[in-house]
């Protein structure tokens, strides 16, 4: 099931910073491994589906949604930089997860990304020219 924070009313609002290190990596995975990622975090009992513009934090246990960052504020930002956003809160003790979550998200996200196959398509392209190739053109 989908969830849309823009449909819900949430408890809280609270402007959050999510770690350079952590928005990266999700953001990494989103593009190697596609959109959207559906991580579990049994530790937490929850699970995020994360998405470019939109991470939703849900109960393992009865499903139903616990926290959501939007409005990530990433575009003038360098890499190392903590990325602004908004952390909606839908359940009374999400705060107590909100901290911790996306640390774990990263992490289970690395874990994917060691398993990710590296194939030929990251290879450098050679930038020798071709013989027979013709004179400023590109083979």
């Amino acid at each position: 099931m989908t969830f849309d924070p823009r449909t819900r009313v949430p408890i809280r609002t609270l402007l959050k910073t999510i770690e350079a290190s952590c928005y990266n990596r999700v953001l990494l995975a989103l593009a190697r491994l596609g959109e959207p990622l559906e991580v579990e975090l049994p530790a937490l009992r929850m699970s995020i589906r994360a998405e470019r513009r939109v991470w939703v934090g849900r109960s393992l246990i009865n499903d139903i949604p616990l926290m959501a960052w939007l409005e990530f504020q990433a575009a003038d930002r360098g890499l190392h930089e903590p990325v602004p956003c908004r952390l909606h809160l839908y359940h009374f003790h999400a705060g107590l997860l909100a901290g911790h979550a996306p640390q774990c998200l990263a992490a289970a996200l690395e874990a994917r990304l060691a398993r990710w196959p590296r194939g030929g398509s990251h290879r450098v392209a050679s930038l020798v020219r071709r013989a027979g190739s013709p004179e400023g053109k590109r083979p």
